[in-house]
C-alpha cells in the first residue's frame, strides 16, 4: 500500500454529498514530469464477495436518489467508513496517470494507497479557484490543465462533448422547484477524471485478464455532421442522442466511441453503483493476490444488474413523474414554451419534448398538430389528468 498522504489532495462534490467516493491530486516529479492521481475509496476491503452484505447491495444495484428520499446501496456504517474526506486519512484504490503532450496516456499505474485530503470543495468553491487561479493554489490550476488536454485529446479521437445544462427537481419547505444546472468547470474537470478512471481501470483489466462489465457504444452517425446541421437548435445534443447507438455493458473489451476510448468501465463510484464495486474489486484482489471472478460469474452479474436497473429506473421515472406533475399543478401557468423532439407515438399522441426553460427532457401526451421537429417554439398549457403522463395542449 502506497502512502500518498503527503499530496495535496482535493474532494469536489456537490454540497452535502452523501457518498464521497473521489479525489484528485498531483505530484510534480524530478524534470517537471507531472502525475495525475485520481482516488476512489475502498469499501471492497470491509466485507467480501457473497456474503450477505455483498448480496443485499447486489439486490439493491445502486443507490437511490429520489426527489424526498436517499436510499443508500450499501449500509450507513459502510458509507461513513469508506467516505473521503477533509483531513480524514482514507484507503483507496488510487490510478497514477502520465501524458504525452497531446493528453494521451503514456504511463499508468494502479495501486493501493492511503490519502489524506486536504479540501473538500464544492463545485462552486473549485470554479472560484480555477477563475481566479491564486498562486497558492497552483496545484488545482495545473490538474485542470492536464485534464484539458485529455479532453482535447478525446474528442480528437471522436468524442462527443455535451455541452448543454441539465436540471434538478427539489423539494424546498413543501415547495418543488425546477432549477436549470449550467456545467461548470470544476463539473468537467471532475468528470474528466472519472472518464481517465475508468480508462485506466480497463485497460488494467484486459492487460491481466481479468474479467470484467465493459461499457461499449457504437455511432450511428458522423455526430459532427449532426451536429453542425442542428448548430442553431437549443436541442442538438437531444437530436443527436435519438442517432446514435445506445450503450451497453458486456465481458468482451470493445470501443466506446461516444467517449473516444477503444476500451471503457465504470469505476468511480462503488459505494453507489454495484457494477463499479464489482470492478473495484477485481482490482483490489489482483493487487493482492485473491482470488478473482471467472467470465462466467461476471457474465451473471451483469445480466441480474440489467434487470435490477430497469426496476430502479421504474422507481425514478414514477418518483420524476409524482413530483413534475405536483409541480404544474401548483404553477398553474398560463402557458410553457415547449421544443417539440419527435413523436413516440403519434397514434396515443405521446412526444418526447423539451422545456428551455427548466432544460427537461422528458415525454408527454401533446396534443398539437406536428408532424417534424422543425426548432419552433410553441406554447402549451397544461391539463391535469389521472394518465401516467404529463398533458399539454398547443
Amino acid at each position: 500500500m502506497r502512502d500518498l498522504t503527503n499530496l495535496k489532495t482535493y474532494i469536489i462534490d456537490s454540497e452535502n454529498p452523501h457518498e464521497v467516493d473521489d479525489a484528485i491530486s498531483i505530484e510534480i516529479k524530478k524534470g517537471n514530469k507531472q502525475i495525475l492521481w485520481i482516488h476512489i475509496s475502498n469499501p471492497c476491503r470491509l466485507f467480501s464477495h457473497d456474503t450477505n452484505l455483498d448480496l443485499e447491495a447486489r439486490r439493491k444495484n445502486s443507490s437511490l436518489y429520489l426527489t424526498d428520499q436517499y436510499v443508500p446501496m450499501l449500509p450507513v456504517k459502510i458509507v461513513n467508513e469508506a467516505n473521503l474526506a477533509q483531513n480524514k486519512i482514507s484507503e483507496t484504490i488510487s490510478a497514477a496517470i502520465e501524458f504525452n503532450q497531446d493528453g494521451s496516456i503514456n504511463n499508468y499505474e494502479l495501486i493501493e494507497a492511503i490519502i489524506k485530503p486536504k479540501y473538500q470543495l464544492t463545485y462552486e468553491d473549485a470554479n472560484e479557484i480555477l477563475e481566479l487561479e491564486p498562486k497558492e493554489e497552483i496545484e488545482l490550476i495545473e490538474i485542470k490543465n492536464l485534464l484539458d488536454k485529455s479532453i482535447a485529446y478525446r474528442k480528437n479521437q471522436g468524442a462527443i462533448i455535451i455541452e448543454s445544462p441539465n436540471n434538478k427537481i427539489k423539494l424546498c419547505k413543501d415547495k418543488i422547484i425546477i432549477t436549470k444546472v449550467e456545467k461548470t468547470i470544476a463539473q468537467i474537470i471532475v468528470a474528466e477524471a472519472m472518464i481517465l478512471m475508468g480508462y485506466v481501470t480497463s485497460l488494467f483489466i484486459k492487460k491481466n485478464n481479468l474479467a470484467g462489465a465493459y461499457r461499449t457504444q457504437k455511432l450511428n452517425c458522423n455526430p459532427y455532421d449532426l451536429l453542425n446541421k442542428y448548430k442553431d437548435s437549443e436541442i442538438k445534443y437531444i437530436i443527436l442522442k435519438q442517432h446514435i447507438g445506445k450503450s451497453y455493458i458486456t465481458t468482451k473489451p470493445n470501443n466506446h466511441e461516444s467517449l473516444g476510448l477503444p476500451l471503457y468501465v465504470q469505476c468511480t463510484s462503488p459505494l453507489r453503483r454495484y457494477l463499479d464495486l464489482i470492478i473495484q474489486r477485481q482490482v483490489y484482489n489482483k493487487i493482492n493476490n485473491y482470488e478473482v471472478l471467472n467470465v462466467n460469474s461476471m457474465s451473471k452479474i451483469i445480466d441480474y444488474s440489467k434487470i435490477r436497473q430497469t426496476e430502479n429506473n421504474n422507481i425514478f421515472k414514477n418518483d420524476k413523474f409524482k413530483y413534475l406533475s405536483l409541480f404544474f399543478n401548483n404553477e398553474n401557468k398560463d402557458y410553457y414554451k415547449i421544443i417539440f423532439v419527435k413523436w413516440i407515438n403519434h397514434k396515443r399522441n405521446i412526444a418526447l419534448v423539451f422545456f428551455p426553460e427548466y432544460s427537461l427532457e422528458i415525454l408527454i401526451t401533446l396534443f398539437v398538430s406536428i408532424e417534424l421537429y422543425s426548432n419552433k417554439i410553441y406554447k402549451v398549457k397544461y391539463y391535469k389528468n389521472d394518465n401516467n403522463l404529463l398533458e399539454f395542449i398547443y
